[in-house]
């Protein structure tokens, strides 16, 4: 008997020849390979047979196109990256790796020790045990191996797996012991282990008999785990990858439709491409709505270059039009590489359940060539479209600028450089929507003056052509965050007047971590086209002259929106009001801390700037998605007493309970810097992780981490909290606390401080710290240990569940740059109300 730890011993089939077993015609489990199948899919199949689910096989072998598969392909091991924001997919290269490895140590995939080391990785020992000397125990001839594991990544548990070969002569393949008719426990003469004591006297492999044998139960069960296939990250992933193609579903009722397609423009290195669908309106269900008709139709295409899968499309129309129209039209814009691509539609009408199918090849000029070929418009309907083409032709002159660093907040003198592309005559600069700078020529760059204060700024550059006109621009935050949802409409212009058509261009700006998941644009108060991918780019054709309004929506993946309006062909007379709407969260609490949930409106009194205020809104919110934030010390003096480990539990013990499923927590350490340990998330395990990961080192500056801290709420929406937890007074900040106050002033941010050892004896750090508590409607704890956080997270999470959301629309006319200053009172005696004590709009 032998025992081998950390290694494999087993038969070695040299790389050559086990990439040569791939390519042996394979059937896996479930479908037959149809004999037509390239043998690149042949080869595939047989790596992820362990892997791959019955409905994920069963619809590869369904695709009739190699472009699909390659797609398919592609997408399958989307699904199973642990890590979908980085660059690597750490699940499909380990995969690979594996299947190399068992080939040359098994010289098979269908092995059970093949299988089990795939899904599992290598066991930290292995003991091997040949029939023939120990005859007593099963029957002659027979091998086993058994596999020992502290743990694994998918179960935390220390275990053994039993192999046999269940056949002579010992050539044939292992398989795991799952007490099966096998060897039927019943038998016992025929069990593989009889008396653990016959094997040697290691502990470890008594404890691995003993448990296998006496505790069947727990053998299968955990056996089975492992042998289960790994959740992919979406278990509807088939049927959306399905939906994203153009198949049309057997049997479908189909109609027909004419394509056209013009160039209008460019944008770098790529053709703007703008198809015209046309769709007989008489084949098309509708419904009717404001005395006119609307057309329901989701338009999906597939782009394939070199029988590769170039990139899908997809959008959704409600098409409003008059009686007696013959025709609908759908229009579409992409911006693709130029040469020969094929391009395969689908067009659904949603509400008639039919569907119409083109297969085109398409020549895409190069950007190049765009003014030898010209615009020629060869119908009515492109005619109209003119308009909206001037907007494409604008994209061939673009100016970007180039980001600073976004790993500090930015203050004082900061240089912006950009990249431009194209004739410019003049660029102007733009901070705050205020006019900063004009240059006329390169370098188009700007040097700006943050001032001291640590603020948020957006800064905007245009540039004009020769005649005037503006033929780009381009916008960034600054020290924004990374949670701002914005979009923004940089077409049509409110300044232009346009008779027949225009395009609406959207740039985006999604948070950290977030999906978005589409864009709808509006012509009125008309939904004309959602878009679920970029360029959210879209032309529209305008129903009537006059005044209008082109809106753009985006919506995020868990339900938050954001939108941009734009009024076109405006009147001189015609001007915008900006209206601010103030949302307060406040607490009001009794003489002895208690909340009080049951006041009303009529109990509130709120003034600004020293004028009362008409409450719009007010409501006693307990479910209202909450983002909290914990900002953790993690200087050298947290090491003392294991303070740092005791913190994170109870950081964790905090998240676990204030966690509901709209909610999100970050983690955020600081030391002489800021850092994002995590993001804002709902997943209680990545925040264990980031808590776990924690180390105590450097100084301590703490209103630095406050000002990173509040900026990366940014843009979130609703009630915002921080939970600032430090042990000693600040030491290494370029801010200091009026800083900090003032942006949590600007995004609305309440701050909790709790204060340990140090920093709970320092009266002038407390002093400072309790001020920015109290004027964020936050509270502040002083606390001698570290086992006293419990009780204090517990009161903070009662607190951010029972608050009362007051809203009011300002009427004040103060410079936006200037602090405006609220109060508020509440009309029950001995009643105490906690909220901002200001804002910059």
């Amino acid at each position: 008997m032998r025992f081998y730890p950390y290694t494999l011993i087993g038969r070695r089939v040299g790389l050559i020849a086990g990439l040569m077993l791939l390519a042996i015609p394979h059937s896996p489990v479930g479908g037959e390979a149809p004999p037509e199948l390239p043998a690149e899919f042949r080869e595939w199949l047989v790596t992820v047979e362990t892997l791959i689910t019955d409905e994920e096989r069963d619809y590869f072998l369904s695709l009739e196109e190699n472009f699909r598969r390659g797609a398919f392909i592609d997408r399958f091991w989307q699904v199973r990256d642990p890590y979908p924001d980085t660059v690597r997919n750490e699940f499909r290269e380990t995969w690979i790796s594996r299947v190399d490895d068992a080939l040359q140590e098994f010289g098979s995939l269908t092995d059970d020790r093949a299988r089990f080391f795939m899904l599992n990785g290598w066991p930290n020992g292995i003991r091997l045990i040949n029939g023939r000397v120990l005859d007593r125990c099963f029957e002659r001839d027979r091998e086993q191996e058994t596999w020992f594991y502290h743990r694994t990544d998918r179960v935390e548990a220390e275990f053994a797996v039993y192999f046999f070969r269940p056949q002579f002569p010992s050539d044939s393949e292992y398989r795991a012991w799952l007490l099966d008719e096998r060897l039927d426990p019943a038998h016992r003469s025929r069990l593989p282990v009889t008396d653990p004591t016959l094997f040697c006297d290691s502990d470890a492999h008594q404890w691995a008999m003993k448990r296998i044998t006496y505790d069947s139960t727990y053998y299968r069960t955990l056996i089975a785990e492992h042998m289960a296939l790994p959740e992919p990250n979406s278990r509807e992933w088939v049927a959306t990858f399905a939906a994203e193609t153009t198949l049309l579903p057997k049997g479908a009722s189909t109609f027909d439709i004419e394509t056209s397609f013009d160039f209008p423009g460019r944008k770098q290195n790529r053709t703007a491409v703008r198809g015209m669908v046309s769709v007989p309106a008489a084949a098309l269900e509708s419904r009717e709505a404001g005395g006119q008709q609307i057309f329901q139709l989701l338009l999906t295409g597939e782009v394939v270059r070199d029988d590769r899968l170039f990139e899908t499309i997809r959008y959704r129309y409600e098409i409003p039009l008059g009686a007696n129209v013959d025709s609908v039209p759908l229009v579409f814009q992409r911006y693709l590489r130029p040469g020969t691509i094929r391009l395969l539609l689908k067009i659904e009408d949603l509400l008639g359940r039919q569907y119409a199918h083109q297969d085109l090849q398409l020549e895409v000029p190069s950007p190049s060539d765009l003014e030898s070929i010209g615009w020629t418009p060869d119908s009515e309907l492109f005619r109209r479209l003119q308009e909206a083409g001037e907007a494409a032709a604008r994209g061939q002159t673009t100016i970007r600028i180039v980001p600073p660093p976004d790993d500090r907040i930015q203050v004082g003198p900061l240089r912006v450089n950009t990249v431009s592309a194209g004739e410019l005559a003049r660029v102007q600069f733009f901070l705050d929507n205020r006019p900063l700078l004009t240059k006329r020529r390169p370098p188009f760059s700007v040097e700006l003056n943050l001032g001291d204060t640590a603020a948020a700024h957006r800064l905007r550059v245009v540039a004009y052509d020769a005649a005037g006109e503006e033929v780009a621009s381009d916008e960034i935050a600054i020290n924004q965050g990374g949670q701002r949802f914005r979009v923004r409409l940089v077409e049509p212009r409110s300044e232009r007047t346009y008779e027949q058509s225009l395009s609406a261009v959207v740039q985006v700006e999604v948070p950290d971590g977030q999906e978005l998941e589409r864009v709808e644009i509006f012509l009125d108060e008309q939904r004309m086209a959602t878009l679920y991918q970029e360029p959210f780019v879209q032309p529209l054709l305008l129903q009537r002259p006059g005044l209008a309004y082109v809106r753009a929506v985006g919506y995020l993946a868990d339900g938050n929106t954001t939108e941009d309006v734009v009024f076109i062909n405006t009147p001189e007379y015609f001007e915008q009001l900006e209206v601010h709407f103030v949302e307060l969260y406040a607490t009001v609490t009794d003489t002895e801390g208690r909340t009080l949930p049951e006041l009303t409106k009529d109990d509130f009194t709120v003034w600004e700037d020293g004028e009362e205020q008409e409450i719009r809104r007010f409501e006693y919110v307990r479910d209202l998605p909450l983002h909290t934030a914990l900002l953790i010390d993690t200087s050298s003096s947290m090491e003392e007493d294991d303070a740092l480990s005791r913190v994170a539990d109870a950081a964790l013990q905090f998240a676990e309970q204030t966690i509901e499923p709209r909610d999100r927590v970050a983690v955020v350490s600081f030391d002489s810097r800021p850092r994002v340990e995590s993001r804002f998330t709902n997943d209680v395990d990545q925040i264990e992780g980031a808590l776990a990961g924690l180390e105590a080192h450097g100084s301590t500056a703490i209103y630095d981490a406050l000002v990173f801290a509040l900026h990366y709420f940014d843009g979130i929406k609703g009630p915002k909290a921080l939970l600032l937890l430090s042990d000693g007074k600040d030491e290494a900040s370029r801010f200091d606390l009026e800083g900090a106050l003032a942006v949590a002033q600007r995004i609305g941010v309440t701050v909790y401080v709790v204060g340990l050892h140090d920093l709970a004896r320092d009266r002038d750090a407390k002093k400072l710290l309790r001020r920015i508590a109290r004027e964020t409607g936050g509270q502040s704890f002083f606390i001698e240990s570290v086992d006293q956080l419990p009780e204090v997270y517990q009161a903070i999470q009662e607190e951010l569940r029972s608050q009362y959301l007051v809203a009011y629309q300002s009427t004040s006319i103060k410079d936006p740059a200037e602090l405006r200053l609220i109060r508020v009172k509440v009309d029950r005696r001995g009643a105490e109300v906690r909220t901002l004590s200001g804002y910059y709009p």
